[in-house]
């Protein structure tokens, strides 16, 4: 351990310099060795997987890089520079290094092979998407670069331990789907839980390929994968989907010539359609779905959306009436950009801001949706300071809103404890403009913004008590900023 910990504690150039030292000597040892060959060898090189990703004791990650250079899935032509980087729990911002495990097979002149395996520093392997896979691991995506490639590239992806960094393998050719606007409607800011997700016997969830994959993790050595929903052979695709605990999923597909259409799955791999096409829906922390509609729309004539509740007991569906969404900034008829929603474990609530219904009706307004009082309760937005959202994240307590109050920018800290919530304002109004957010579970808040005192480009962390750090500028453009704990 005490070499592991001196070998990635040196500089970059003295770890690459170190590693093509170690290479060039065990070549040397190799070829000195053989006898009754003339020193004569022939190598292949099987370029492997990345063999270890230092996410310890990190807090958040930071993709960093050229998001120009980046295709909505992947790398455009050319060679990224993109890096990641973490930020530890003592607020420290460091690079991370990847490390891969290629193995060269020598041959020498009397057919005998040797096989070696090389721990080299990449560079051909460029991070492209991390995703917080759950409690316990990441899935970070890799794109390496390859002539023989199609694209010029294959994509791997990666299984990464969080308590020590170890990786593992997942299947090829399975690339969970990395954009929220890939899935219809669905809350903006839930980019991270809908497009992984888990269920309480810790298998791991995604969208590849247009259709929903399980991942077994039980082996991280031999992660194993199935398909289970087969909306593809139709020519449609899977636009977003819920997974309980129990792992029944409700989820919508769609294709070109086919419109939307909403369907469950049970755990057991039955299937079966609620009473309606539904959208959006959420999880509650009963294990019970929820979803919201608006019941006899008629254009141009506006109506209260309504929340239900949507259980499943022995294979049978039963339907609650929660409430109405019933406040009068909420019966506007014009299309929204997405609406937001807030899961805070800790006091039992959900909150959806600017409200999104299945018909399109957006209003500037607080519901509470899940609640101790199973009652929906709304007011205005505006009672918040803030008229526009461009970022809402939260924590198991509290949920955070960057965004304008009129033209000013605004970071704000909302406390839904009480009614209606009560807000604090984590900086000035006014003194950044925030571009890329995490927030951890323990409300530290992580931001990459222009401070607009000097025009700079910022990473700060923000504690719990209010307590600004400036963190060090990791010098290229933040592609993502990725809560791990």
């Amino acid at each position: 351990m005490r070499n592991k910990k001196f070998f990635f504690g040196l500089k970059k150039s003295s770890r690459i310099y170190l590693s093509l030292l170690l290479s060039a000597f065990l070549m040397l040892l190799f070829t000195t060795c053989q006898k009754n060959d003339d020193n004569f060898f022939e190598e292949r090189r099987v370029q492997g997987r990345i063999s270890f990703l230092d996410v310890v004791d990190a807090r958040a990650l930071i993709l960093g890089g050229d998001e120009g250079n980046l295709k909505s899935e992947g790398l455009t032509t050319g060679t990224p520079e993109n890096s990641i980087f973490k930020i530890t729990e003592d607020g420290v911002v460091q690079e991370i290094t990847y490390w891969q495990i290629d193995t060269i097979y020598i041959e020498t002149e009397d057919g005998m092979e040797t096989k070696i395996d090389s721990v080299e520093l990449t560079n051909t392997l460029y991070p492209v998407h991390i995703f917080n896979a759950d409690d316990n691991h990441l899935i970070v995506c890799f794109d390496q670069v390859a002539e023989e490639a199609t694209n010029g590239y294959f994509e791997l992806e990666y299984l990464v331990r969080k308590s020590d960094g170890a990786v593992f393998e997942l299947p090829l050719g399975y690339r969970p789907i990395t954009r929220w606007s890939h899935f219809n409607q669905m809350f903006k800011n839930e980019e991270s839980s809908v497009l992984i997700q888990t269920d309480e016997a810790g298998y791991i969830y995604f969208v590849g390929k247009n259709d929903i994959i399980k991942l077994s993790t039980q082996n991280p050595e031999n992660v194993t994968f199935q398909q289970i929903t087969t909306t593809e052979v139709s020519g449609e695709g899977v636009t977003n989907y819920r997974v309980n605990g129990s792992g029944h999923i409700i989820f919508n597909s769609e294709g070109i010539s086919n419109p939307r259409v909403t369907k469950l799955r049970f755990s057991s791999g039955g299937l079966a359609y609620p009473n309606k096409n539904i959208i959006p829906f959420w999880l509650g922390f009963d294990n019970s779905f929820y979803y919201s509609y608006t019941p006899d729309y008629q254009p141009g004539v506006p109506s209260m959306p309504v929340v239900e509740k949507l259980t499943i007991e022995n294979g049978q569906i039963n339907y609650e009436k929660i409430g109405e969404v019933n406040h009068p900034d909420a019966d506007l008829t014009y299309m929204g950009i997405g609406s937001f929603i807030f899961r805070m474990e800790a006091i039992n609530k959900i909150v959806v801001m600017d409200f999104v219904d299945n018909m399109d009706q957006i209003g500037d307004v607080v519901a509470e949706v899940y609640n101790n009082d199973n009652q929906v309760k709304v007011f205005s937005m505006e009672e918040l300071g803030i008229t526009s959202i461009n970022i809402g994240l939260c924590s198991d307590n509290y949920y955070y809103l960057a965004g304008l109050n009129g033209n000013q920018p605004v970071l704000l800290k909302v406390n839904p404890s009480v009614f209606p919530h009560s807000v604090e304002q984590l900086v000035p109004e006014g003194s950044y403009d925030i571009y890329k957010m995490a927030v951890t579970s323990d409300d530290y808040v992580m931001i990459h913004a222009l401070r607009m005192s000097d025009g700079n480009h910022v990473i700060s962390q923000i504690s719990p008590t209010g307590v600004i750090t400036q963190m060090e500028d990791i010098g290229t453009e933040v592609i993502q900023l990725v809560q791990i704990r």
